[in-house]
């Protein structure tokens, strides 16, 4: 017996400084009690259960396997001589282990059942039940264990969510976490129980970004996403930005041509009438009387007056152009954007990526 305890305790430290360093909860699991499905069935299935519980990634999940693999063949013969309860909360006690999950998987009539049940070590109380059950075939006891596994847990998960910060190359993109929608790009972080979670981020003509985010306790974590636009969309979206543009440069030559006219006008009468009308106002009349000297220059004061208003006219003009020139070139969209794209076929597999387009 001294052996045995040796080798717990041996097995304990080993354990413990393992989740020390991976900073995982510790979570035991017990054999799955047969009710009816048979020894082999029920034992299958707790590996699933604690496969499942593994993969969701923050704890670090002591089955009854891992204390047998440490064991010789006398001391695991020693340890079967004990309920399995018995053993593995106090192995869960020794390991620090927070909680422990114990169940049955059975068979009523036609309907198999799944129950299982999470437990507080250190309290020796039950926190969470959950029970699945189906009809049908005995091959949906895998699914259904795994979903059983995941469910048991699940308030602790939420209780340690983390956030994520999506940063989407597009706005107006469609983001959903384990297939619920949660919002439209661009985001706030988002706060998602912790554990694997499969986001996906779509948007029509785009390929959909989908990845299973190990969303970490009470952390912080950023994911970078870059939208592959489809040949269509690129084709189209390029007609539209490079006819923007287009009128862009058309709308800014009018106003530059507008302004150098009402300029160049402006400056003509300046040099060619304005002196004729300084001299009319400060009574410079030369050799002639007011009354002559109106008669013989009447026609260019008409005349320069019409072009004063003609360049203003222009000007005005020129100036509502250039606005729609601006707003043109800020709210326009750059043709050449989605460039690195062009021509490009996404072939999922393998170490490089060839890239082109089915749509």
């Amino acid at each position: 017996m001294p052996s045995l305890v040796r080798s717990l305790l041996i097995g304990c430290m080993l354990l413990v400084s393992t989740a020390a360093q991976a900073g995982k909860s510790r979570l035991a699991v017990l054999d799955l009690q047969d009710k009816g499905v048979g020894p082999d069935v029920a034992s299958l299935l707790t590996s699933v259960a604690s496969n499942r519980l593994s993969e969701i990634g923050i704890f670090q999940v002591i089955s009854r396997e891992d204390i047998k693999n440490m064991l010789s063949h006398q001391q695991d013969q020693i340890l079967l001589g004990c309920t399995a309860e018995d053993c593995l909360v106090k192995i869960g006690g020794a390991l620090g282990a927070a909680n422990l999950v114990a169940g049955t998987v059975g068979k009523v009539g036609d309907k198999y059942v799944i129950a299982l049940q999470l437990i507080d070590v250190r309290g020796s109380k039950v926190q969470k039940r959950v029970e699945r059950e189906f009809a049908g075939s005995r091959d949906k006891l895998l699914e259904e264990t795994r979903n059983a596994a995941y469910r048991v847990v699940e308030d602790i998960l939420v209780a340690q969510s983390g956030k994520v910060i999506l940063s989407v190359s597009e706005e107006g993109a469609d983001v959903s976490v384990d297939g619920k929608t949660v919002g439209t790009s661009p985001l706030a972080a988002l706060e998602i129980p912790a554990g694997p979670r499969d986001i996906r981020v779509f948007k029509q003509g785009f390929v959909d970004w989908v990845r299973t985010v190990q969303v970490e306790p009470r952390q912080t974590q950023m994911e970078d996403v870059t939208l592959i636009p489809s040949a269509t969309f690129i084709a189209d979206y390029e007609g539209r930005a490079v006819s923007m543009r287009r009128w862009a440069w058309i709308t800014l030559a009018t106003f530059v041509a507008l302004e150098a006219g009402a300029a160049g006008l402006r400056t003509y009468t300046f040099l060619e009438y304005d002196p004729i009308e300084d001299d009319y106002n400060s009574g410079d009349y030369g050799n002639l009387t007011q009354g002559e000297y109106y008669d013989k220059y009447k026609s260019d004061m008409d005349r320069a007056e019409i072009m004063d208003y003609a360049a203003l006219s222009m000007a005005v003009a020129g100036i509502a152009v250039g606005v729609i020139s601006a707003y043109l070139f800020l709210e326009g969209e750059n043709p050449d954007r989605y460039e690195r794209f062009r021509g490009v076929n996404i072939v999922p597999g393998g170490k490089s990526v060839t890239l082109g387009w089915e749509f």
